[in-house]
């Protein structure tokens, strides 16, 4: 299999090594991929060993000196083999031998289960790997055989994000972040978010960041807890679809220009937090219904407001567009844009309200007055 965690390598490999305090684990895997290393990253911690194989920037393979975590453990634990046939399979090891071919040799799996149950093996290990705090890492840099192990087809952006999901480790957040007052900027990185499987709350949080919001703000108007939003903005940070805003960026430049617009952004923020809490309540009554629901109600606020919605939906989980909204009113003086777009977004939820009341019946309707009701606490209505 190539070498293993803690065996000797050749001398004349090109070694990068460096202690996991004075960096993190994520940040580690996603620059060694990032510039499409080949070689073998490992890392320790204690008596503990694991290695990542990676072949121009794609992780193959993982192992780790914790039996705990091989293969045979892994399937043992989640039910799909017995104790026996794992003892009878592990006296069968021999050099060049390995525990999952002989699995199903001994039609203790199918063979087209191997492969996935690998790759959840190393999932696994991964995942765990990311949260380690303490050790060292070393990356030889070498050619490692395909040949010579299990390759296995492992997005790194999505372990990345669910191994950072995990994390209790708020020092690390915070030195990932930078601090709560800073402001993050959107890289414009579509090519990994393409590839990320993000939930809504994890969606709505990145449609925050917009390089006027700071980290404090975006928590606030977030469905998530402070921690939970800082975690995944740190996510996002690792993942290169953010970065920390820095005194003369072209987003930032103006903003003592555009004070009332952010004044106007966090009204429709406050109200998009509303919208999103009824847009999900009514999906889990109606299910894909709920965007005609939407659609139905921008309809009719329109007949009194049309140029305010004009190419506006809710069907990005409840939310309205600030910058299609911003662009209609263009034309409309800037002293009169916020009483208008208060107005219009008021009508929309009073509109949402009586549709839920003669379509669904009082008790769905108290559930989303209930909402609405908290929503407009945050607003400052009385």
């Amino acid at each position: 299999m190539g070498s293993t965690p803690g065996s000797p390598l050749d001398d004349e490999d090109l070694t990068i090594r460096g202690e996991i305090e004075t960096s993190s684990v994520p940040e580690l895997l996603r620059s060694f991929v990032g510039s499409r290393e080949t070689g073998i990253l490992t890392l320790r911690n204690g008596d503990v060993a694991k290695s990542i194989y990676m072949h121009e920037g794609r992780i193959v393979f993982a192992a780790s000196t914790d039996p705990d975590e091989r293969l045979g453990e892994n399937l043992l634990l989640r039910g799909r083999i017995t104790a026996r046939q794992y003892r009878e399979a592990s006296k069968l090891i021999r050099p060049g031998r390995r525990l999952g071919a002989i699995l199903v040799e001994l039609e203790a799996i199918d063979p087209d289960e191997l492969s996935p149950a690998v790759e959840l093996q190393v999932r696994d290990l991964l995942v765990d790997l990311l949260n380690w705090t303490h050790g060292t890492y070393e990356l030889v840099m070498k050619e490692v055989d395909p040949a010579s192990i299990v390759g296995v087809s492992i997005s790194t952006e999505n372990v990345i994000l669910e191994g950072i999901r995990r994390t209790r480790s708020w020092s690390r957040v915070l030195r990932g972040i930078g601090d709560i007052e800073s402001v993050p900027v959107p890289t414009g990185n579509t090519e990994v978010l393409y590839r990320l499987e993000l939930a809504p709350e994890e969606q709505e949080i990145l449609s925050h960041v917009n390089g006027r919001a700071s980290v404090e703000q975006i928590c606030q108007v977030s469905y998530l807890s402070n921690f939970e939003t800082c975690r995944i903005l740190w996510a996002f940070h690792v993942l290169g679809l953010i970065r920390r805003g820095q005194a003369g960026d072209p987003v930032r430049e103006g903003i003592e220009a555009k004070e009332k617009e952010l004044d106007l952004e966090e009204i429709v923020e406050k109200f998009n937090h509303m919208f999103g809490r009824v847009y999900t309540f009514l999906r889990g009554r109606l299910g894909d219904d709920v965007d005609a629901f939407m659609d139905k109600a921008i309809d009719d606020v329109s007949r009194q407001y049309g140029m305010l919605f004009q190419g506006l939906d809710l069907k990005h989980y409840g939310r309205v567009d600030f910058d299609q909204m911003l662009a209609n009113v263009a034309d409309v003086p800037a002293d009169q844009r916020t009483s208008l777009v208060v107005s219009g977004l008021n009508e929309l939820v009073f509109v949402i309200q009586l549709a839920v009341r003669s379509q669904r019946g009082k008790d769905e309707e108290a559930v989303v007055s209930g909402i609405i009701k908290e929503g407009l606490r945050r607003l400052g209505a009385t």
